[in-house]
Protein backbone atom coordinates (compact mmCIF):
# COMPACT_ATOMS: atom_id res chain seq x y z
CA UNK A 1 0.00 0.00 0.00
CA UNK A 2 2.67 2.47 0.79
CA UNK A 3 4.08 1.73 -2.79
CA UNK A 4 0.57 2.85 -4.37
CA UNK A 5 1.28 5.91 -2.24
CA UNK A 6 4.10 7.08 -3.64
CA UNK A 7 3.43 6.74 -6.93
CA UNK A 8 0.42 8.41 -7.22
CA UNK A 9 2.02 11.57 -5.38
CA UNK A 10 4.69 11.68 -8.15
CA UNK A 11 2.41 11.69 -11.54
CA UNK A 12 1.39 15.28 -10.65
CA UNK A 13 3.94 18.80 -11.36
CA UNK A 14 6.06 20.63 -8.65
CA UNK A 15 5.71 24.00 -7.90
CA UNK A 16 9.36 24.49 -9.06
CA UNK A 17 8.44 22.67 -12.67
CA UNK A 18 5.28 25.19 -13.17
CA UNK A 19 7.25 28.62 -12.44
CA UNK A 20 9.99 27.24 -14.58
CA UNK A 21 7.55 26.29 -17.89
CA UNK A 22 6.05 29.46 -16.90
CA UNK A 23 9.31 31.43 -17.53
CA UNK A 24 9.99 29.67 -20.59
CA UNK A 25 6.62 30.66 -21.36
CA UNK A 26 6.67 34.07 -21.15
CA UNK A 27 10.17 34.68 -22.83
CA UNK A 28 9.24 32.65 -25.69
CA UNK A 29 6.26 34.77 -26.39
CA UNK A 30 7.41 38.33 -25.14
CA UNK A 31 9.93 37.39 -28.16
CA UNK A 32 7.55 37.33 -30.51
CA UNK A 33 5.54 40.12 -29.46
CA UNK A 34 9.06 41.60 -29.55
CA UNK A 35 9.77 40.53 -33.16
CA UNK A 36 6.09 41.62 -34.73
CA UNK A 37 6.05 45.09 -33.37
CA UNK A 38 9.98 45.71 -34.71
CA UNK A 39 8.75 43.92 -38.38
CA UNK A 40 5.61 46.40 -38.41
CA UNK A 41 7.73 49.45 -37.24
CA UNK A 42 10.14 48.22 -40.00
CA UNK A 43 7.77 47.59 -42.67
CA UNK A 44 6.29 50.86 -42.16
CA UNK A 45 9.42 52.57 -42.48
CA UNK A 46 10.17 50.73 -45.56
CA UNK A 47 6.92 51.89 -47.19
CA UNK A 48 7.81 55.61 -46.16
CA UNK A 49 11.07 55.21 -48.23
CA UNK A 50 9.32 53.88 -51.16
CA UNK A 51 6.67 56.36 -51.37
CA UNK A 52 9.74 59.13 -51.49
CA UNK A 53 10.88 57.10 -54.06
CA UNK A 54 7.67 57.16 -55.65
CA UNK A 55 7.51 61.02 -55.31
CA UNK A 56 11.10 61.45 -56.24
CA UNK A 57 10.43 59.77 -59.39
CA UNK A 58 7.32 61.34 -60.14
CA UNK A 59 8.55 64.81 -59.56
CA UNK A 60 11.64 64.41 -61.78
CA UNK A 61 9.05 63.12 -64.91
CA UNK A 62 7.17 66.19 -64.33
CA UNK A 63 10.15 68.26 -64.72
CA UNK A 64 10.98 66.37 -67.68
CA UNK A 65 7.72 66.59 -69.31
CA UNK A 66 7.93 70.43 -69.96
CA UNK A 67 10.79 72.78 -72.30
CA UNK A 68 14.00 73.33 -70.28
CA UNK A 69 13.35 77.15 -70.63
CA UNK A 70 10.01 76.68 -68.55
CA UNK A 71 11.80 74.54 -66.05
CA UNK A 72 14.61 76.50 -64.93
CA UNK A 73 12.93 79.47 -64.29
CA UNK A 74 10.11 79.92 -61.43
CA UNK A 75 7.97 76.89 -63.36
CA UNK A 76 9.44 74.05 -61.28
CA UNK A 77 7.88 75.82 -57.99
CA UNK A 78 4.73 74.31 -58.45
CA UNK A 79 6.01 71.29 -57.61
CA UNK A 80 8.28 71.92 -54.61
CA UNK A 81 6.82 72.47 -51.12
CA UNK A 82 4.84 70.41 -48.64
CA UNK A 83 2.45 67.65 -49.60
CA UNK A 84 0.70 68.33 -46.85
CA UNK A 85 -1.89 71.50 -46.47
CA UNK A 86 -0.76 72.88 -43.01
CA UNK A 87 -3.90 74.51 -42.21
CA UNK A 88 -5.99 71.18 -42.86
CA UNK A 89 -3.39 68.24 -42.58
CA UNK A 90 -4.90 66.88 -45.48
CA UNK A 91 -2.87 66.06 -48.94
CA UNK A 92 -2.31 68.96 -51.38
CA UNK A 93 -3.54 68.92 -55.02
CA UNK A 94 -0.94 66.54 -57.34
CA UNK A 95 0.42 69.75 -59.12
CA UNK A 96 1.10 69.54 -63.09
CA UNK A 97 2.17 72.57 -65.39
CA UNK A 98 0.16 73.56 -67.98
CA UNK A 99 2.30 73.21 -70.80
CA UNK A 100 2.72 69.19 -69.71
CA UNK A 101 0.65 66.27 -71.56
CA UNK A 102 0.33 64.50 -68.24
CA UNK A 103 -2.88 65.36 -66.43
CA UNK A 104 -3.25 63.24 -62.61
CA UNK A 105 -5.94 60.74 -62.63
CA UNK A 106 -6.37 61.50 -59.14
CA UNK A 107 -6.50 65.14 -57.96
CA UNK A 108 -4.67 64.67 -54.54
CA UNK A 109 -1.52 62.03 -53.02
CA UNK A 110 -3.60 59.22 -50.95
CA UNK A 111 -3.96 59.96 -47.46
CA UNK A 112 -1.36 57.76 -45.93
CA UNK A 113 0.91 59.87 -47.78
CA UNK A 114 0.29 62.71 -44.81
CA UNK A 115 0.80 60.26 -42.14
CA UNK A 116 4.70 61.28 -43.24
CA UNK A 117 4.83 64.61 -44.21
CA UNK A 118 6.39 64.64 -47.27
CA UNK A 119 8.23 67.53 -48.26
CA UNK A 120 10.56 68.46 -51.66
CA UNK A 121 12.76 70.37 -52.70
CA UNK A 122 13.93 70.99 -56.30
CA UNK A 123 17.24 71.78 -57.77
CA UNK A 124 18.28 72.52 -61.81
CA UNK A 125 21.99 73.46 -62.77
CA UNK A 126 23.97 73.57 -65.21
CA UNK A 127 26.53 70.67 -65.43
CA UNK A 128 30.25 71.83 -64.80
CA UNK A 129 32.18 72.96 -67.83
CA UNK A 130 34.91 70.30 -67.72
CA UNK A 131 32.61 67.16 -68.93
CA UNK A 132 32.41 66.75 -72.52
CA UNK A 133 29.22 68.31 -74.39
CA UNK A 134 28.45 70.32 -70.10
CA UNK A 135 26.34 73.24 -72.79
CA UNK A 136 23.69 71.15 -73.49
CA UNK A 137 22.80 69.36 -69.79
CA UNK A 138 21.39 70.80 -66.75
CA UNK A 139 21.93 68.53 -63.50
CA UNK A 140 18.18 68.12 -61.99
CA UNK A 141 17.69 66.95 -58.10
CA UNK A 142 15.03 66.35 -56.73
CA UNK A 143 15.06 66.00 -52.68
CA UNK A 144 12.41 64.26 -50.59
CA UNK A 145 12.06 65.28 -46.90
CA UNK A 146 9.27 62.73 -44.54
CA UNK A 147 8.73 62.19 -41.02
CA UNK A 148 8.31 58.86 -39.12
CA UNK A 149 5.50 58.78 -37.15
CA UNK A 150 6.07 62.68 -35.74
CA UNK A 151 4.64 65.84 -36.87
CA UNK A 152 6.69 68.51 -37.75
CA UNK A 153 6.94 71.88 -36.05
CA UNK A 154 6.68 73.62 -39.39
CA UNK A 155 4.84 71.90 -42.21
CA UNK A 156 5.87 74.58 -44.72
CA UNK A 157 9.59 75.48 -45.25
CA UNK A 158 10.55 78.61 -47.16
CA UNK A 159 14.28 79.07 -48.06
CA UNK A 160 15.56 76.83 -45.57
CA UNK A 161 16.20 72.50 -45.35
CA UNK A 162 12.57 71.36 -43.74
CA UNK A 163 11.92 70.12 -40.59
CA UNK A 164 12.22 66.58 -41.25
CA UNK A 165 13.85 63.16 -40.21
CA UNK A 166 14.35 61.45 -43.37
CA UNK A 167 15.71 62.61 -46.86
CA UNK A 168 15.86 61.01 -50.44
CA UNK A 169 17.52 62.55 -53.18
CA UNK A 170 16.94 61.76 -57.03
CA UNK A 171 19.01 63.09 -59.53
CA UNK A 172 19.44 63.25 -63.39
CA UNK A 173 20.32 65.13 -66.58
CA UNK A 174 18.44 67.32 -68.84
CA UNK A 175 19.13 67.33 -72.15
CA UNK A 176 18.79 71.17 -73.65
CA UNK A 177 17.85 70.25 -77.09
CA UNK A 178 17.35 74.66 -77.57
CA UNK A 179 20.99 74.68 -77.80
CA UNK A 180 22.86 74.74 -81.40
CA UNK A 181 25.11 71.58 -81.69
Amino acid sequence: MNKKRCNYMRSGFSFVEIVVATGVGLVFFGALIYFASTTRVETSKAENYLRALQIAQETLELVQSISLSEATGSGVQIFEGSLVDPNTSQSVKIPFHNSSGWQPQTRTYPAEYSKAWFYRKIRIVPVPAGIPNARFMRKLTVDVYWNENKTPDRIETIGAEPDRMRKLTLSTLLFDESEIY
